[in-house]
């Protein structure tokens, strides 16, 4: 791999990019983050957002790799992803992906921890029930239980492969104006550019469409590990009363309101995501 992923980690951490293959047809781009003073224990799987890139999580990143292994493994619907065929992009799909990769990576001895942000704390909440080897703990920031997007957002899905570049500028506009709080969350708007520059259009399309029918079911119920939610009240992009929802099903979870997106992704909420595994990690002992 090309990239130099230096900057998102700890000083002195070595990492090795690679891709992971689940089937014939799909792999995922995953990094492998080892820090230098040993590979803390348990190992954190780190699932961005929908079309998420690596900028989005420097400071949160870079403080969980000081003194833990880190994964950070980058979805089916990411431009990074290598998919060939016809393939799906439904919540479901990218699920049966994690599913898939959690198993191939854990055996039923190692012990590891859930990340999830946005739609990959959704895909982790559907894929855990199937996992054999089930994780220490689990974390869900901002997670959706439905992808309320525009009407006409649907529109512009179906012709992104076509009009993308042009409408892109709309889009920012739109986003800056209407979906985020630019007063007190500027961090969303940021993190949607980014997005927006590095997405691959018909792909990011089919996830939309693939998502807009999505309604989190049953399955949160049946989380049977401590589950930790962080949610971000300030967040317009998000709807903070789904992170409320999301938590108030899962037993036993506990809920922590971290404002705005500058603060859920940095530094912070690596601190207070460790502070839960430690917390988790002690009454295991105890």
């Amino acid at each position: 791999m090309k990239q130099d992923y230096s900057d998102f980690c700890a000083k002195e951490c070595s990492y090795k990019a690679s891709y992971s293959r689940l089937d014939p047809e799909v792999s995922l781009l995953t990094v492998e983050f080892n820090p230098s003073a040993g590979s803390g224990e348990p190992l954190i799987v780190f699932v961005p957002g929908l079309a998420s890139v690596i900028e989005n999580f420097k400071g949160t990143l870079v403080e969980l790799t000081e003194n833990h292994k880190v994964v950070y493994i980058e979805t089916r619907e990411k431009s990074t992803a290598r998919v060939s065929g016809k393939q799906g992009f439904s919540v479901p799909e990218i699920a049966s992906d994690l599913r898939k990769y959690l198993e191939n990576r854990f055996t039923e001895s190692e012990k590891y921890v859930l990340v999830g942000y946005s739609l990959g704390a959704t895909a982790l909440a559907e894929a855990f029930n199937g996992l054999k080897n089930k994780p220490e703990c689990i974390v869900f920031v901002e997670p959706n239980t439905t992808f309320n997007f525009p009407w006409w957002s649907l529109i512009l899905a179906r012709l992104a492969k076509h009009i993308f570049g042009p409408v892109k500028p709309f889009l920012k506009w739109y986003i800056k104006k209407f979906r985020v709080n630019a007063t007190d969350d500027l961090e969303m708007y940021h993190i949607n550019c980014r997005i927006l520059d590095t997405a691959e259009p018909e792909r990011l399309g089919l996830t939309v469409r693939a998502l807009k029918s999505y309604k989190a079911g049953e399955d949160l119920k049946e989380i049977s590990v401590p589950a930790l939610v962080i949610g971000a009240s300030k967040d317009k992009f998000h709807n903070h009363d789904e992170a409320l929802d999301f938590s108030s099903v899962i037993p036993y979870c506990r809920y922590l309101d971290m404002e705005d997106n500058r603060r859920t992704h940095s530094s912070e909420a690596a601190q207070r995501i460790l502070e839960f595994v430690n917390d988790v990690n002690k009454q295991v002992r105890s």
